[in-house]
């Protein structure tokens, strides 16, 4: 027996159970009236098979076949059979055979609770029945003849084996037919495991590439960003000597001045120059005067406070922005500076000095302040070096040979 695809197993069962149903009532009824056993038994039947046709209609029309099932197997169970019992026969016709059949027509549409309740009232009954028969056999009607018992027990076992064979067809079939579906869900089910699992693999492996490139982004990113800075550091910074070149300095003192007249604050700037350093390099080549230079710029460094800034000016000058500074506390830090400078001991007994002015800027006018600056140097120079000079001075000058 072969079912669409959508129709599920209990379905397939109430369609079974209604077929047995039918062909169990008007077979009945058939018989009842060629063996002559009377129109009672022969209309009773013959309406329990046009109850059972109407049934399968309103099935059909509303698909509740829960309810339908109900009321066919109450309406076999308690109508039919009983009834049946009584008028032909008894356990001395086919009866018993139908009883089998009705048994199980209880026990494959319905389920749960329902099957339990159904099937206990049915056993109850049919006791009830053969305690009956046996206490008052004359309510039970008997053949006329042993050969319309035969039959009638012939048609009765075949009806029975018929129905109970499309029962366990329909039962197996569908069995069957679901086992099969159950395997191709999951030989599909694996196919789709196999192919999320490549999928995920997949994934895995973009994603570790993925991780791996963001690794080397971040690398080249951070090797460019050191980069970004290098060149940077380089494009401000003199190669010599590592202070800041002459262009950043200027930038960097026309920014602090008017940062510092903005928010009226003193600040300060020492130029220094190398005295007699064309001497340093003629006489010991300008390999040594870089190394002096160098010197001499890493020494003012180390003697610095963490905001000043310290640029080279020119060849070997030198010049100092000083934060938050007056001229007497920049000229007490040059003093200083020129200090540790004369204490350096070079090669050859050679003796390095440096001479600077220092000012307290007034003005936001650069060029006045660096030609300011410029002349204190100068003055210096000329007072025999070895010097700083600064407006309206309150220290003795020392004078102290190269």
């Amino acid at each position: 027996m072969k079912y669409g695809k959508n129709i599920s197993i209990r379905h397939r069962i109430f369609n079974a159970v209604f077929l047995v149903g039918i062909c169990m009532s008007f077979s009945c009824s058939l018989m009842n009236y060629f063996l002559d056993l009377g129109k009672t038994a022969t209309l009773i039947t013959f309406a329990c098979g046009v109850i059972t046709v109407g049934l399968y209609a309103a099935f059909k029309i509303s698909g509740n076949y829960e309810l339908l099932s109900l009321i066919i197997v109450i309406l076999l169970s308690f109508v039919f059979s009983p009834t049946m019992w009584l008028v032909a026969g008894g356990t001395y016709t086919s009866i018993p055979y139908y009883m089998i059949i009705n048994a199980g027509i209880i026990a494959l549409p319905l389920i749960g609770l329902q099957r339990k309740i159904i099937f206990f009232l049915f056993a109850l009954i049919v006791g009830a029945l053969m305690v009956i028969e046996y206490q008052r056999p004359d309510l039970v009607e008997m053949y006329e003849s042993q050969l319309v018992r035969y039959i009638d027990l012939a048609f009765g076992l075949f009806i029975c084996l018929f129905s109970i064979a499309v029962l366990i067809a329909v039962l197996m079939d569908s069995y069957m037919d679901e086992f099969r579906k159950s395997e191709q869900y999951l030989a599909t089910l694996e196919e789709k495991n196999k192919e999320i699992e490549a999928k995920n693999k997949m994934l895995e492996k973009r994603n570790a590439e993925f991780i791996k490139a963001k690794e080397e982004a971040e690398k080249l990113n951070k090797l460019l960003n050191a980069e970004k800075d290098k060149l940077q550091m380089l494009s401000i910074t003199d190669y010599l000597t590592g202070a800041y070149n002459k262009m950043h300095i200027t930038s960097c003192l026309r920014a602090e001045v008017e940062a510092a007249h903005k928010n009226q604050k003193k600040i300060t700037v020492a130029m220094i120059d190398l005295d007699n350093f064309k001497k340093v390099n003629d006489t010991f080549g300008h390999l040594y005067g870089d190394y002096v230079l160098k010197k001499i710029a890493s020494t003012i460094i180390s003697n610095l406070r963490k905001n000043d800034i310290l640029g080279r000016f020119g060849g070997d000058e030198f010049l100092i922005i000083m934060r938050d500074t007056g001229r007497e506390e920049g000229y007490t830090m040059l003093e200083r500076i020129r200090q540790k400078i004369l204490e350096i001991e070079w090669e050859n007994d050679l003796a390095v000095t440096i001479s600077g002015g220092v000012v307290e800027v007034e003005s936001d006018d650069l060029d006045k302040l660096l030609k300011k600056v410029d002349r204190l140097l100068y003055k210096a120079k000329k007072k025999n070096k070895n010097l700083i000079e600064t407006e309206k001075q309150n220290y003795t000058e020392a004078e102290n040979e190269i």
